[in-house]
């Protein structure tokens, strides 16, 4: 399978390697490490919020939503870059070097099933404002990858087609229940296990998508609530 289109060639050529950092800066946009943390900044401030305020629930179900849906589009990226297989470019393309499969590019992957997840379900802002935002995070992410030569354009294009996909069948398919998404999301845990022949990022998948299932019910207990309540007054 040819994926090489020449468009990763044409920018490492031409592009200056002072931006090389820059654009290292931006892809953070779209790292594992990042979208887990701006995944516990929403749900930490959901829950806190709620809290103070007495709800009944210490994590809405737009919060959980959020959460289930993001932790499963990280497993179903893992699963699609091992399924598929397909390597980088080579290394004499790559500013930084990066090894594993390149097909398809998971950061642009993750920050489109991120900043997507919350344009489409966050309550803040406007929903064009809120999509245009996304819409501007995920381009830089996908262009970054191109620059720093880890990645050609068909890889960062599909990327962005599958995070779409996958948001809007999750939304079909859950009616946007939590209860339903964390489901799917185990499942998609237990797949990129069994993808990966049981590799550690195998099974850190698992983990997370299982782990936040977790939380999420232990969340809806009363008894977990009033400990929480308590803690923070």
């Amino acid at each position: 399978m040819n994926r090489n289109v020449g468009l990763t060639e044409l920018i490492r050529d031409n592009l200056p390697e002072w931006a090389v950092p820059a654009f290292e800066y931006i892809a953070l946009l779209g790292d594992k490490l990042v979208v887990v943390g701006v995944l516990a900044l929403v749900t930490g401030s959901d829950a806190y919020r709620r809290a103070t305020h007495d709800y009944d629930r210490l994590v809405s179900d737009r919060a959980a939503f959020v959460l289930a849906v993001v932790l499963g589009g990280l497993a179903l990226t893992l699963l699609l870059k091992t399924v598929f297989g397909l390597p980088r470019p080579p290394s004499s393309l790559q500013a930084v070097p990066r090894s594993g499969d390149g097909f398809p590019s998971g950061h642009a992957m993750a920050a489109t099933v991120l900043w997507g997840a919350i344009a489409l379900w966050s309550v803040y802002s406007t929903r064009r404002r809120r999509l245009a935002g996304a819409a501007l995070v995920i381009g830089l992410v996908a262009v970054s990858r191109l620059a720093l030569g880890v990645h050609y354009f068909v890889d960062v294009l599909a990327s962005i087609g599958f995070g779409i996909g996958y948001l809007l069948v999750a939304a079909w398919a859950t009616d946007r229940d939590p209860e339903q998404a964390f489901a799917g999301t185990a499942v998609l845990g237990g797949l990129a296990v069994i993808a990966t022949g049981g590799t550690d990022e195998g099974w850190i998948a698992f983990g997370s998508c299982v782990g936040g299932a977790t939380g999420w019910w232990m969340s809806t207990r009363p008894r977990v609530r009033k400990r929480w309540l308590s803690a923070i007054q």
